[in-house]
């Protein structure tokens, strides 16, 4: 069972992981606004070429599917800080044991240990079979 953030983390620690996460979701946001305005422009664009409309299709899929991969991290982001919100910040979500302080600043919405994020990308563990309640 996870401790409270405040058992680990200074206030000077957290507020510092605090602006890392602010400032990181406001250039995710900013990122998508301006991949959504460049989808929009270029759907709105008109050829009758029909390699530039294949162009334009892909650059519009890619716009878009970038955005998918800034709403993942954006919504690593948000639990990040709803775990802050909430005093159970800074601790790995299946183990319940404290993320170093370097992790967090290297990687502030990291919702695992070191070991147990390892386990997971090669494939050993899936995240649906961890307990994380």
């Amino acid at each position: 069972m996870a401790g409270k953030t405040a058992d680990h983390l200074t206030p000077e620690q957290l507020a510092e992981l605090k602006a890392q996460l602010d400032l990181a979701r406001q250039q995710i946001v900013d990122l998508y606004d301006h991949d959504l305005r460049a989808g929009k422009e270029s759907s709105q664009e008109e050829s009758d070429d029909l390699v530039d409309r294949a162009n334009s299709s892909y650059n519009r899929e890619l716009m878009f599917s970038l955005s998918d991969n800034e709403r993942q991290q954006l919504l690593l982001i948000d639990g990040a800080l709803q775990r802050m919100e909430a005093g159970n910040y800074g601790y790995c979500l299946h183990s319940g044991q404290p993320l170093a302080f370097a992790r967090l600043k290297a990687v502030p919405w990291a919702r695992f240990s070191v070991g147990v994020q390892e386990q997971l990308e090669k494939g050993f563990l899936r995240e649906e079979e961890l307990n994380l309640d």
